[in-house]
Parts: structure tokens; C-alpha cells; sequence
């Protein structure tokens, strides 16, 4: 869950996130435009679990560089679940948070104790409808298998977080899955006493998986889970059979919200760009942007292609898809992209 602060310069933002974190976080001087750009800090709140706070520059910013820290400031607004506001605040920032009903807790200094913040907050979210799960409006069954190649890019001796997330969901739900990867799959599955209801795998390797799964288990991917749960499955489906009628000039970009390094066999940088140059191509063209940066003229492009977001709270995702679909381009990510160029999206279950 990401909590921002906002409030006009001066207005006590860096004060109150040092006063939550109980450290010295932020920096704080009487003197305007301290706060230059957002300050991020993750702790735990009882009864909220994770959260994430940030300390965002003031509005109402009238030195040399306050029209660049405001629109910084504003960018937060579609990474929040909601926000902490310091006095009165413009409607700059009152109406996006409005337009997306966000819970908003208005505190005025001098501030209440931390632990009295803390509680408004816990109560104040307790109203918030949460996020959906990865599986949520899926008929699940009982039994699943997971296969999880490792490939170069992934850390030494972790998971990626779109597995972990989904073992953890399968504990939740009170599932069992199997895990394996692609080559101890043929005997995972040999040793089950019936075919698993749902196959979930990687995206590089969806039609391998599907040649070798039972007929009547159901397929998806790790990426699809979190179309589903993140974006828009619909919007994101129709996007990627954009690639069926796309030009062969056509301009196409990257949005990877990982910051890591990328390898000679990187997904999002080598994979999917070679694999649509083949589809379309030699003269597409292909940008690409990562993190948090997310270009504001969407609208040059044919087509935006989004990993699968595991690192972006589902507000970010929403707040991309709402941009692409405002100027009419179409939108996916990797996972149905991959099983479009594979040629079994239609055949991949949603």
C-alpha cells in the first residue's frame, strides 16, 4: 500500500514522514523547496500490513525549480492508494484524488501523536476495497502446477516475485500446487494421481508447456495473473491482437518496471522486440522506458507492451491503461503478447 503526503511547501510533509518512519528520513528546513523529489520509505503498520510512505514536494512551489518538484509531485498521484493532506491543499491535487476515490486523511499541525495517526489510517483503509488476488474470479480447482524456469536473468537462489506471490496465494485459497520446470515436467505430471486443474508457467516458455500439458488442464501464465489482477484482462487481451493488423513500420513501446541490469537474453529488451520484428518486421521500432518514467505522448505510439507489472502497485497499471486508452492505443504486456506471437492466445485461459 503506497500513502503519500502532500501539502504546499513548508506545510510539515518532511516533519510528519520522519514522525511515522520514527527516523530521520526526510530532511527538514524552514527553507522552501527542500523537498526536491519524492521520498520513498517502507514500514509496517499494524492492521495495514506493508506500506509504503512518500514525501513529495510542496505545492504552491514559487522558487526557481517549483513548477519542475509540483509536477513530480503530481506524478505520485497515480502510484497511491491513498494520501495524507497537511492544511489546505489546491485542487491540483484535490481533484485526481477525488476522481479516483482515494481515502484521504486531512491533519493540520501541530501534528497528533504517531500512534494516533497510525490507528486513523488503519481505520481509514479499513473501507478501502482491497486489491483483487491473483486467482480471484477464477474457478481454481484443487490442484495446480506450477512451471518455473530459471533462466540468467533471474537472482541466484530466489524466486522472481511473480512466483513467490502466487505460491503465497496458493496457501492463502487453501490450493496445493506441484512445481517444476520445463524439463521435469512430463514426470511431475506422471506422478500425479489425476491432471492438474491449472497450469501456470512462465511466459518464455508458453507453447512449449502447452504442447506438453494434459488436454484437459486449463493454461495461463504468471504475466496473465497479473493482467488480470493489475490492468485490465479484457483491454489487454484486444491489445495484444493488435499484432494481427499492426503495420510494418509501426512504432511500439517497452514499459518494464523492473530497473535491473538486462542480459544478452533479456525478455523485455531482446526476446519480445526480436520476436515482433520477425512478426511485423525489420523496420518497427521499438522504445523503450523503465521504473517509474512513463512517457507523455503515449499517443505516438501503435502499441504499448507492459511486463507484468509484479514491481507497480495495480494503481500505477490502471492509471497507464487509462492513458493508452485515452488516445485510443492499444495496450498488453508480455505474457499475452508472447502467446499471441506463439499463436495460442486463443487457446490460453482467462
Amino acid at each position: 500500500m503506497h500513502i503519500a503526503i502532500f501539502g504546499k511547501t513548508n506545510s510539515g510533509k518532511s516533519t510528519l514522514m520522519n514522525l511515522l518512519t520514527e527516523q530521520t528520513t526526510s530532511m527538514v528546513s524552514p527553507k522552501p523547496g527542500t523537498t526536491t523529489d519524492p521520498v520513498y520509505k517502507n514500514m509496517e503498520v499494524d492492521g495495514l500490513g506493508p506500506v509504503t510512505f512518500i514525501d513529495t514536494a510542496g505545492t504552491a512551489d514559487e522558487t526557481e525549480l517549483g513548477e519542475a518538484r509540483v509536477a513530480r509531485t503530481m506524478k505520485v498521484v497515480d502510484e497511491i492508494d491513498g494520501a495524507i493532506l497537511i492544511g489546505e491543499v489546491g485542487d491540483d491535487i484535490l481533484e485526481p484524488l477525488a476522481k479516483k476515490d482515494l481515502p484521504v486523511l486531512k491533519l493540520n499541525r501541530p501534528f497528533p501523536e504517531r500512534n494516533e495517526i497510525l490507528n486513523s489510517l488503519t481505520a481509514l483503509f479499513k473501507e478501502k476495497k482491497k486489491a483483487p488476488g491473483l486467482f480471484d474470479g477464477m474457478d481454481m480447482g484443487e490442484h495446480l502446477l506450477f512451471v518455473m524456469p530459471q533462466d540468467e536473468s533471474a537472482p541466484k537462489g530466489r524466486l522472481i516475485l511473480p512466483q513467490v506471490q502466487a505460491l503465497r496465494e496458493v496457501i492463502d485459497k487453501g490450493l496445493t500446487a506441484t512445481i517444476c520446470d520445463l524439463d521435469t515436467m512430463d514426470g511431475a505430471i506422471e506422478k500425479l494421481a489425476e491432471a492438474p486443474d491449472w497450469i501456470v508457467t512462465d511466459s518464455q516458455v508458453f507453447s512449449e508447456v502447452y504442447k506438453k500439458k494434459p488436454a484437459e488442464s486449463k493454461i495461463t501464465s504468471f504475466s496473465i495473473l497479473f493482467a488480470r489482477a493489475k490492468g485490465d484482462i479484457d483491454i489487454m487481451v484486444q491489445g495484444a491482437k493488435t499484432l494481427r493488423s499492426l503495420p510494418p513500420d509501426a512504432k511500439i513501446l517497452m514499459a518494464e518496471a523492473c530497473t535491473h541490469a538486462p542480459k544478452e537474453e533479456d525478455i523485455g529488451r531482446v526476446k519480445i522486440p526480436a520476436m515482433l520484428k520477425k512478426r511485423l518486421g525489420e523496420e518497427i521500432t521499438v522504445d523503450f522506458t523503465r521504473g517509474l518514467s512513463f512517457p507523455e505522448n503515449v499517443g505516438d505510439y501503435d502499441l504499448i507492451i507492459m511486463c507484468g507489472s509484479c514491481m507497480f502497485q495495480r494503481p500505477v497499471v490502471q492509471a497507464r491503461v487509462a492513458k493508452a486508452c485515452e488516445k485510443n492505443v492499444p495496450v498488453t504486456n508480455y505474457g499475452l503478447v508472447i502467446a499471441e506471437a506463439k499463436g495460442i492466445l486463443d487457446k490460453v485461459d482467462f
